[in-house]
């Protein structure tokens, strides 16, 4: 049986490239060999499911095939199934998938049936995506993302969304039409965001573990919107230039912890403060394209944050969240909030304070530069509690505070918010160029270093916007017990 499993599968790749190859000697084009050996090579899975299962020959085979293709696209030694130019390392990349997974099934075998819907959602997913959106005329085939087309895309989803309900059917798994409809989207979502080939690594992981989730643990539900929408909004980020590659690693490792801690509840009150801060960027970025000069000097960073401004402003609430996962008490939940809320408040107030007429350091008691961290402006220090307001209002809407909190939630945001600008103007770090005379935030201004105006060294934007959010917490915790 086990001899059967290696000559059928060795056998049956043969066969698969044997076919590209004569395809491409009559003329086909690479890109169409390349696809349809990308779609029969799936139903390998088949060959080895039923010969060797979820043992390490299965593993053998995959490590098998990997050799062969890592050494074909080092040599380009099979030109059907590379892309135009290169010998494109996606087809390699599947074999690693593959591999991965059979791994994995070794030490969980009840893992090998998921592992052939990410099979599958991969070669008949992606494989005939490419192949029917590559044989659309272009000019009835839109674009959708990047180089994907809508065509292409409606292809992979439906692909992807029949491959679970078949195994469901046929094997007997306890997949619902909404948890092959999940499997679907996600897997879309990762074959128009992931690229450099790197998809077919993605979708054959991704799918595989949502479908195991769904089938091993009922609460994977609670955590559906942070698993579909986090691909989504991390290509935006990048596309929008709005975080840094560090910057969007931290913000992965800070859905993943609060969402884990916290579920859908948790996911969506951290993406309410990360449209949030988006929205009020773009407002920013417009008003500056007025006002360049005496903006640009405002800001220590450009508006790309990085790491280190992302766990500034998340890193506490990011605490909050987790200690409420471990101890179950209300209390640490209502600060997880209030630090969300005093962050978005914070962002907003010096975002749309960039634009007011005019600033005032009520702590300094003389007007300043709009924008500049201790200023407050009547527009920014209004919006700022209706960002506040807006964060408590997701929470109650959750059914996870009641309306005493929210009053608790606001009023926390909202002191923080204040205290957060008190640091700004008395404690932290500014900055005099010398050439211009200009008070800013940066280290650097016409071409020259800038000379320390007031505050202490150490003590820049980033310890601020943290002591800020440590502030709300744990003044909503106090007034919570009390």
């Amino acid at each position: 049986m086990i001899l059967k499993g290696y000559i059928f599968a060795v056998l049956y790749a043969l066969i698969c490239l044997a076919l590209a190859f004569g395809l491409y000697k009559i003329g086909v084009e690479k890109k169409i060999t390349r696809k349809i050996v990308h779609i029969l090579v799936g139903f390998e899975w088949v060959i080895l499911y039923n010969y060797v299962g979820p043992t390490w020959h299965f593993l053998a085979v995959c490590l098998l095939f990997l050799l062969i293709l890592a050494v074909s696209h080092r040599k380009n030694l099979m030109p059907m199934i590379s892309s135009e130019g290169d010998n494109a390392p996606g087809t390699v990349y599947y074999a690693v998938a593959m591999t991965i997974m059979a791994i994995i099934t070794l030490f969980v075998p009840k893992m090998i049936l998921p592992f052939g819907i990410g099979v599958f959602c991969t070669s008949l997913g992606d494989g005939l995506a490419g192949l029917v959106g590559q044989s659309i005329i272009a000019g009835w085939n839109k674009k959708l993302y990047g180089n994907k087309s809508l065509v292409g895309a409606s292809v992979n989803f439906l692909a992807c969304f029949g491959v679970p309900l078949f195994f469901s059917d046929y094997f007997d798994m306890p997949l619902s039409v909404w948890h092959c409809l999940a499997i679907a989207i996600l897997a879309l979502e990762l074959e128009l965001f992931t690229g450099f080939g790197l998809d077919n690594i993605a979708i054959t992981l991704g799918t595989s573990l949502l479908a195991f989730s769904f089938v091993n643990f009922s609460s994977t539900a609670s955590y559906i919107i942070s698993i579909l929408l986090t691909p989504a909004i991390i290509a935006f980020a990048y596309k929008k230039r709005a975080l840094t590659v560090s910057g969007i690693l931290a913000a992965i490792a800070v859905d993943i912890l609060i969402s884990v801690s916290l579920g859908n509840f948790g996911f969506c009150i951290l993406f309410a403060f990360f449209a949030g801060g988006i929205a009020v960027d773009k407002i920013k970025k417009r008003y500056k394209k007025t006002r360049q000069n005496e903006n640009q000097s405002l800001e220590k960073r450009g508006d790309c944050r990085d790491h280190v401004q992302v766990l500034a402003n998340s890193f506490i609430a990011t605490a909050f969240a987790i200690l409420f996962a471990v101890t179950s008490k209300k209390v640490f939940l209502i600060a997880f909030v209030a630090a969300i809320a005093e962050a978005l408040a914070d962002t907003v107030a010096s975002g749309i304070g960039v634009i007011s007429g005019k600033a005032y350091d009520v702590f300094r008691r003389k007007t300043c530069e709009p924008g500049i961290s201790g200023g407050m402006s009547l527009l920014g220090t209004v919006s700022s509690l209706l960002a506040a307001a807006i964060i408590a209002f997701f929470a109650y809407l959750f059914g996870r505070i009641n309306g005493a909190e929210v009053v608790i939630v606001i009023l926390s945001a909202f002191l923080g918010a204040i205290f957060d600008s008190f640091l700004g103007s008395v404690v932290q770090v500014k900055y005099k160029c010398k050439s211009c005379g200009k008070v800013l935030e940066r280290e650097e201004h016409c071409g020259e270093r800038t000379e320390k105006y007031s505050g202490v060294k150490f003590v820049n934007n980033d310890v601020v916007n943290l002591l800020g959010t440590l502030f709300a917490g744990v003044f909503a915790s106090v007034i919570y017990i009390l």
